[in-house]
């Protein structure tokens, strides 16, 4: 149960950091580029987000695998007190991923843009 937990944990966390990681970007690129603050921001969220995105997608993907499918199994149907299968645990792992991933690059996207206007303003 642990390690299911931490893995989606480090999912949250995941969608937490992007923030961070987008406002960096979207202030360098702002600060380098010689384009507007927010599109500055805008193509380097766009540049960072998929390799962001990837890397955090594959470490939530490895430790489900150190997790096993059963594993997943047992503590979902422990939390939720109904019976799930293994295929129906992996299933919804993998739908919180897509979910996780969307909004990451969501975030770090956004925040990138706002971060780049945000320094050609000052």
């Amino acid at each position: 149960m642990v390690g299911l937990l931490v893995s989606l944990l480090g999912s949250l966390v995941g969608i937490l950091v992007a923030g961070f990681i987008g406002f960096s970007c979207g202030r360098r690129a702002a600060v380098a580029g010689t384009q507007a603050g927010a599109l500055s921001g805008l193509v380097g969220g766009a540049v960072a987000a998929p390799v962001y995105v990837l890397g955090s997608t594959l470490g939530a993907l490895l430790a489900a695998r150190q997790i096993g499918t059963a594993g997943i199994a047992t503590t979902l149907s422990d939390m939720l007190g109904k019976q799930i299968s293994a295929d129906e645990a992996w299933i919804y792992f993998l739908f919180s991923l897509i979910l996780s991933a969307i909004l990451e690059a969501t975030i770090l996207i956004l925040v990138s843009s706002l971060a780049g206007a945000w320094a050609k303003r000052e």
